[in-house]
């Protein structure tokens, strides 16, 4: 896990949480959250984001092949900027709360681009929670490729897995819709730091697809969300 940060660390890291909305390439949704430190101790250093939606077929521009082409060279970048600020920073853990690609159309090169990208940070755990266009079904990519051993991949029923003094907690689609009140009935724990990785909608925005009432979430020390309003992480 990462070490104690300087007042200056403290600093960047707030001033980087509040310009996280602020960090996206060519439309693409690219939030990074930088976690430091917490009242509960010095814990660890992550990174968040959400809808990357690789291999997406930019219907708006599918009559020009050359500029979609394009715009999957620079999905790709973008992903691959994120992998490398992992590295660079030596970053623990890697949270993707939905959409990594699009199921319907992904190529089996851009799942063997996504593993060589997560072999490049072995030292950083993955948490994927797949969302409504990346489902966890029997055809996905989740399902029948070989995803390196610090890659996590949330199913339909909740799980949780422990680092340190920290719960990691998580749920993703096992279909493109899916409705679940599994968030309410999470046990987490006082004396620990709980952290939750999902896709979804909040407060009735659309409950087909996986509702979420923020009520639930106030047990949580974070919650690395993707709704289908907006992209949200939420502190305690």
């Amino acid at each position: 896990m990462g070490t104690c940060p300087s007042k200056e660390e403290k600093s960047t890291f707030w001033d980087v949480s509040l310009r996280r909305r602020k960090l996206q390439f060519e439309g693409l949704s690219y939030i990074i959250v930088v976690m430091f430190s917490h009242q509960k101790g010095c814990l660890m250093k992550f990174v968040h984001i959400a809808d990357m939606h690789l291999d997406m077929p930019f219907i708006s521009i599918r009559g020009n092949k050359e500029l979609t082409k394009r715009k999957k060279l620079e999905q790709r970048f973008v992903f691959k900027k994120v992998i490398d600020y992992c590295k660079d920073n030596n970053v623990d853990l890697l949270f993707i709360a939905g959409d990594l690609y699009e199921h319907k159309f992904v190529q089996e090169d851009t799942i063997n681009f996504l593993i060589s990208c997560f072999n490049e940070i072995p030292n950083t755990q993955v948490f994927i929670s797949p969302g409504n266009h990346d489902p966890y079904i029997k055809s996905s990519a989740y399902e029948n490729s070989a995803f390196p051993a610090n890659v996590f991949i949330f199913s339909a029923q909740y799980g949780k897995y422990e680092i340190g003094n920290v719960n990691i907690f998580g749920l993703g689609f096992d279909d493109f819709e899916f409705e679940s009140n599994q968030i309410e009935e999470i046990q987490t724990e006082k004396d620990r730091v709980n952290i939750l990785v999902t896709h979804g909608t909040l407060n009735g925005a659309m409950h087909k697809y996986h509702d979420i009432k923020e009520a639930w979430l106030t047990k949580f020390d974070y919650a690395a969300l993707r709704t289908h309003t907006f992209t949200k992480s939420r502190w305690k």
